[in-house]
């Protein structure tokens, strides 16, 4: 009966451990999605601004 016991705390305390791994997990991906959002939100805007310019001004276009 005692080793029942113990071994429902044991599976209690790894799935508690579990769930703190998966959360720390999660908060670190979405931090450097934050992170890289500035970035990635600049290049697009790099890309569109070539492409409007080579539309635009095809002799003065960035190439």
């Amino acid at each position: 009966m005692d080793t029942n016991i113990n071994n429902k705390n044991l599976t209690l305390k790894r799935k508690a451990q579990s769930f703190l791994d998966y959360s720390a997990l999660i908060a670190i991906i979405i931090f450097a999605l934050i992170a890289m959002s500035g970035y990635v939100y600049k290049s697009v805007n790099a890309r569109f601004a070539h492409v409007w310019a080579d539309l635009y001004h095809p002799i003065n276009g960035v190439r």
